[in-house]
């Protein structure tokens, strides 16, 4: 986790360690597949990765966003820190 939010930094993308999946949507996602990888049986590393809004949605919203190609380039950063 720390080497993804140092790759996105040495990147200049913000980036924090949460002890939590957000509100509502995203922590439903996140502890119903941990639930179904508990119910069968697997041990699967597991973490959740709450990246910002793209601009379009973020349109007439109070809302933290990122372009597109800032939103793929910090995915694609993530990923290899895996």
């Amino acid at each position: 986790m720390y080497e993804m939010v140092e790759a996105l930094k040495k990147h200049g993308f913000p980036g924090e360690i949460s002890n939590t999946a957000g509100a509502y949507l995203c922590n439903n996602v996140m502890y119903h597949g941990l639930q179904y990888f508990e119910e069968q049986g697997q041990k699967v590393p597991s973490g959740f990765i709450h990246i910002p809004a793209s601009h379009s949605l973020a349109v007439d919203r109070d809302i933290p966003s990122w372009s597109n190609a800032d939103l793929v380039k910090g995915i694609q950063i993530a990923i290899g820190c895996l």
